[in-house]
């Protein structure tokens, strides 16, 4: 179960991921290596780009990476780490290499920070990359690893369909879930029919969340005091939030207000 609560803005941590050097990086068992494989090659996905991929079933880990915490009930993600921004001294040794013809090492890794071309039309071809120049960009990929063996298909197929919409040049936002494109192009890849896939998503979702809860029993109920809808909570809201519902951005005249504390339940020896 998600929830529409707005926050004030907040910094997030600075992203860890995995070096230019070790990557990709396969941190799954066999299974959701298997469907990678798969489809990655369903999809036709350019060869090239399996070597910016860093996979792991670990919510810490890809937390480090992308620099965010997951949402607890996530049962994937997919986050696409762009390349730093250009340097002054960068742009010099692009412009210089441009002049003259010529491909450095440093100019070569310029070349791999521009815009993804999609890979659905054959795109301009680029200097040779020098042996060892670096992979500037990264496409992080989570799945949850106490999931059934359909639901790791399904996760790894959605969050491909994510990686392919990005190297296409089209990313697809996190709002355009459910019924919408998204399903239908899972439906799709996979060959279940949407309506399966539902079911499957809200039978994942009720088990997960099931299992937090078991750790992480409701502590906190907000409510909004204008439409009265509740907002529960594991830990104290650390800063001001308003209701999603009655406005998209924060809003202090929709501010939550603490409605009740349960007590933890204790467990009989």
């Amino acid at each position: 179960m998600t929830t529409s609560s707005k926050t004030l803005p907040r910094s997030r941590s600075v992203p860890e991921p995995p070096s230019f050097t070790h990557l990709p990086v396969l941190h799954a068992d066999d299974e959701v290596q298997r469907w990678l494989d798969h489809y990655w090659q369903k999809l036709g996905l350019p060869p090239e780009e399996r070597s910016r991929v860093a996979i792991t079933q670990d919510r810490r880990e890809f937390a480090r990476w992308a620099g965010r915490r997951l949402n607890t009930l996530a049962l994937g993600c997919y986050c696409y780490l762009p390349a730093p921004s250009l340097t002054r001294r960068q742009r010099r040794h692009l412009q210089l290499s441009q002049a003259i013809g010529a491909q450095t090492q440093e100019a070569a890794a310029v070349l791999m920070q521009l815009p993804l071309p999609s890979f659905a039309v054959p795109p301009a071809p680029l200097p040779r990359q020098p042996q060892g120049a670096p992979l500037l960009h990264r496409h992080l990929i989570f799945v949850e690893p106490d999931l059934l063996p359909q639901s790791v298909e399904v996760t790894v197929a959605h969050e491909l369909i994510h990686l392919a919409d990005r190297v296409r040049g089209h990313p697809r936002r996190h709002h355009c879930h459910g019924y919408d494109s998204i399903s239908v192009d899972e439906a799709a890849v996979t060959g279940y029919p949407p309506e399966e896939l539902r079911a499957l998503l809200r039978e994942e979702t009720a088990r997960r969340e099931k299992a937090a809860r078991a750790v992480r029993p409701i502590r906190y109920v907000y409510v909004c005091p204008r439409c009265g809808k509740e907002y529960q909570r594991v830990r104290r809201y650390p800063r001001p939030v308003s209701c999603g519902t009655c406005d998209h951005a924060y809003n202090p005249a929709y501010a939550l207000v603490l409605k009740e504390t349960l007590e933890p339940k204790i467990k009989k020896s």
